[in-house]
């Protein structure tokens, strides 16, 4: 296997899993599970508010 693979698809697995597991725990457990549940699920959240944050340029030049 290339290190093509891991390169692209290693942090979409990692959020799929981390949703996965925040899913089923708040199918099947309670308490510390409902925890858990909050903040696997939102971690794809945060990721996309993250990303759709509007940034400044560093360059000084191609600020308007």
């Amino acid at each position: 296997m290339s290190m093509a693979f891991p390169r692209l698809w290693g942090w979409p697995v990692v959020i799929a899993a981390i949703s996965a597991s925040g899913l089923i725990t708040a199918l099947l457990s309670d308490g510390w599970g409902d925890l858990w549940s909050w903040l696997a699920l939102g971690v794809p959240v945060g990721i996309c508010a993250w990303c759709l944050t509007p940034r400044r340029p560093s360059d000084p030049a191609e600020r308007t």
